[in-house]
């Protein structure tokens, strides 16, 4: 949008009301880190709206309520499932990339070609990895650098009272164990059940393990996003399978507290972004066993903070050699809490957005021409707007 489009629409200076725009399932990855933003700009006086595309018939809609909601800046993460709405808004916004874009989508020619597009006309582009900016750089030569900006994802943790152990004595699946008091050997996976996220990989290997030593349990937590994948393969491969329980997904309080019960957070996606869960498995202080893939090197160190494995057989030796040795656990552990309050510090995170909307905001009013005499400038009233705190949520 140019400076004349917006004097026409903001006569009165530059709204501090903003878009969120993001898929919203409230178990989701998208949704803790879209909350956590809103939770950002809010605490500098912003009204954020949080809003799902899928809620929208078609783009128009989306265009008219940002115009009946004097809406200044859009803010939206996924490229593909996002952008296009921003795009056509005509308004300036601000783009965060999802690892899907990068490492899914981007596969497709026409997903590529409507997200070069989104790409190209965003004001800025968050980027939660160098990895992510690097093949952000080979998929979009022509994009400006300055555009892409590096803003790792933070970390907040908040836990329910949920009792894992009391939840696992009403499953069939492992009730014989949970009778003859013996302790469960959890390992947790957490993430929407689809293709990517792969929840099946481990299936046999948690079969066969369980068989030998019945405390080995894998417990599957995630809603179900494709229902095609979750009907075809995630169902016949985990239905009455002993030693794999399945939660269809629960609240981000509850799933705290189950990472914070189990023995081990285990990553078996084919791609990622930078996932969320591992992170706050590190901050909650649980081992994280994840597939070797540049999502997850790009937060773990194999064997210093967090284990990274190319095959089952290669999980089942890292596994089985960590439920042996406590100090292993605790090095890992450690090493792992100190890495995220470094460099997924909350506060950081805040700043860097807070920071990158501003200087958007700024770069916007910079354009604008020379005030006439006896006027304020568009600038000047910005400054002097006392912001009003709101909130929209779904």
């Amino acid at each position: 949008m140019d400076f004349e489009l917006i004097s026409r629409r903001f006569p009165r200076g530059m709204p501090h009301t903003l878009v969120l725009l993001s898929p919203l399932a409230k178990r989701g990855g998208n949704y803790c880190t879209i909350k956590r933003l809103r939770n950002h700009l809010k605490s500098h006086g912003y009204m954020c709206h949080l809003e799902d595309p899928k809620l929208f018939r078609s783009r128009r809609e989306f265009s008219t309520v940002v115009d009946k909601d004097n809406i200044g800046v859009l803010i939206g993460i996924h490229a593909l499932r996002t952008g296009p709405f921003m795009k056509d808004s005509n308004m300036p916004y601000i783009l965060i990339l999802g690892g899907t874009d990068i490492n899914e989508f981007s596969k497709d020619p026409d997903a590529l070609h409507i997200m070069t597009e989104v790409i190209m006309k965003a004001k800025f582009v968050v980027c939660f990895s160098t990895i992510i900016r690097d093949k952000a750089i080979t998929l979009w030569p022509r994009v400006c650098l300055s555009k892409l900006v590096l803003i790792p994802q933070a970390v907040h943790i908040n836990m329910s009272s949920f009792n894992l152990m009391m939840y696992l004595s009403g499953r069939p699946e492992v009730s014989c164990l949970t009778s003859s008091h013996q302790r469960p050997i959890v390992f947790v996976f957490v993430g929407g059940i689809r293709p990517v996220k792969n929840p099946v990989y481990l299936v046999p290997t948690f079969q066969d393990w369980h068989e030998r030593d019945k405390r080995v349990i894998l417990l599957i937590v995630g809603p179900k996003l494709d229902e095609n994948y979750c009907s075809r393969v995630f169902e016949p491969a985990i239905n009455k399978r002993p030693g794999i329980v399945y939660i269809p997904g629960l609240a981000m309080e509850d799933t705290h507290a189950i990472i914070a019960q189990s023995f081990a957070l285990v990553n078996t996606s084919d791609s990622e972004g930078m996932c969320l869960a591992i992170l706050e498995a590190m901050q909650i202080g649980v081992p994280v066993l994840a597939r070797n893939i540049p999502g997850n090197k790009a937060i773990i160190k194999d064997g210093c903070t967090g284990f990274l494995f190319d095959s089952p057989q290669g999980f089942l030796k890292k596994a089985e050699s960590l439920t042996q040795s406590v100090e292993a656990c605790q090095m890992i552990t450690r090493n792992a809490k100190d890495y995220v309050s470094q460099q997924h510090n909350l506060e950081s995170e805040r700043k860097a957005y807070v920071g990158l909307l501003e200087h958007c905001i700024q770069g916007i009013l910079a354009n604008a021409p020379e005030t006439p005499k006896g006027t304020s400038s568009i600038s000047e009233q910005l400054v002097n707007q006392v912001p009003v705190m709101a909130d929209v949520n779904h």
